[in-house]
């Protein structure tokens, strides 16, 4: 693990020779020390140089040239460092050099240069002062892919901010590198949004030191935010619409509160689970409240990629609408004692009856006494053109939960198209409830 400092060796004034003025450079609140010197870099090396033993000394120093910029500077810039430096480094120049003609395939190959220089886990300084003003998007974007990709950790983002309006005033040298959290919280963001998972954000917004960033370091929001998720990656569909909603409450005032960054990433986490928060108090029973609810977490769970959330929960409407249509002592609430009891019997019986025909149905012990308690309502659902549509899902979409849950083992690999069919059952299921409801089956 090496820390590197990578910087680009710019051509300058292009009648100057050099191409730079000379100029006095300091690092406000780094050091107090004031470097004079043609090239920026020589100053940002004797200041790291100078903090070597707080920070580590620098292994490697990499300047990306062009044709006419090592020509004309690097040995100019070696020398300076040499001047300045007590251990001045010799500076590494990849091959091939940067082609100054900046077509989408040679920005690529410069970006692919940078990446080969750095090695997992390194460290990283970056320099952006001189160079090609397509210099600051490239080491922008490696920035992002290194730190994912190979578990780089930038230290500095450098860029010597010369004022040619003024030049015989010292020039503060910048750091960046805060900013880049930026695609740290972007990051965490869209994997609260896009995967129901609240880890890294939770990480992040527990160390942030970004001011503009502080209304998401909130331990409440956070720890919201995490029970919701959780909530939703565990498949508990009776608390999904409450723990939503007291996240998206959280969410509310720190919107109320906040503006640019924080704002719209708030915003994106309002706008992507609001739909699950629970609009109105759960009646209890089997409802087309209650299955509007499930069909929206449902698509949660597609939306996500959490396939097996998903179809374990498309499981559990079929086991709801089977729950949906008993009466009489039956038909408790779903959340007391005795309608849990009785899920446990009628709904897992009603599956079994939708996934097989009525000829090769194979019931015994109370399994056989609770089919006949649901046969009038299966009757019913044959009648209003529902049992065929279910029928035609309940089979493989069952197969397809038992493979999650047995790891795919009873099969050669796993199966290739469970997004696709998520989807196809999910969109015969919405039929089926609007069907239900039409036909007052449902209230």
């Amino acid at each position: 693990m090496a820390k590197i400092f990578v910087s680009f060796l710019g051509t300058g004034v292009q009648h100057k020779d050099p191409g730079y003025d000379r100029a006095s450079y300091n690092w406000p609140g780094k050091s107090v020390t004031t470097v004079t010197a043609c090239f920026a870099q020589t100053a940002i090396l004797k200041l790291l140089e100078e903090k070597a033993a707080d920070e580590g000394p620098v292994d490697k120093v990499v300047f990306l040239c062009t044709e006419e910029s090592k020509e004309k500077h690097l040995d100019l810039l070696r020398e300076e460092l040499r001047e300045h430096l007590a251990q001045p480094p010799e500076p590494v120049v990849p091959e091939p050099l940067v082609p100054t003609d900046m077509s989408a395939a040679n920005q690529w190959g410069w970006f692919e240069q940078l990446l080969n220089i750095v090695n997992d886990n390194d460290t990283l300084i970056l320099d952006f002062t001189h160079g090609m003003r397509a210099v600051p998007i490239v080491f922008s974007s490696a920035i992002g892919f290194l730190q994912r990709a190979k578990g780089v950790a930038v230290v500095h983002a450098l860029y010597a901010w010369y004022d040619v309006a003024n030049r015989d005033k010292v020039h503060p040298i910048v750091d960046m590198r805060d900013f880049y959290v930026i695609n740290d919280w972007a990051e965490a963001v869209s994997r609260l949004a896009d995967d129901a998972n609240a880890r890294k954000i939770g990480e992040l917004a527990r160390t942030t030191r970004i001011e503009a960033l502080q209304p998401l370091a909130d331990e409440a929001l956070i720890e919201a935010f995490e029970e919701m998720t959780d909530c939703i990656r565990n498949v508990d569909v009776n608390n999904i619409g409450k723990k939503v909603g007291l996240a998206l409450d959280r969410v509310e005032q720190a919107r109320n509160r906040v503006s640019g960054s924080a704002r719209v990433m708030l915003d994106l986490v309002w706008n992507k689970f609001r739909t699950l928060a629970t609009d109105y108090p759960p009646s209890g029973r089997y409802d087309r409240a209650y299955f509007d609810s499930q069909l929206v977490i449902i698509r949660v769970l597609l939306e996500h990629r959490l396939f097996m959330q998903a179809f374990t929960a498309m499981r559990e409407v079929v086991g709801s609408i089977g729950m949906a249509g008993l009466s009489g002592k039956y038909s408790k609430q779903m959340k007391c004692g005795d309608g849990r009891k009785y899920r446990g019997r009628f709904a897992e019986v009603f599956v079994n009856m939708m996934q097989y025909t009525p000829e090769d149905w194979r019931f015994n012990g109370q399994a056989a006494i609770d089919k006949l308690t649901l046969t009038p309502w299966f009757e019913t659902l044959q009648h209003a053109e529902v049992e065929p549509k279910l029928r035609q899902i309940v089979k493989p979409l069952v197969d397809t939960r038992n493979g999650f849950d047995h790891a795919w083992t009873a099969k050669a690999e796993a199966q290739k198209d469970v997004a696709e069919k998520g989807n196809v059952y999910f969109a015969t299921l919405e039929t089926i409830i609007t069907q239900l409801a039409e036909r007052r089956l449902i209230s």
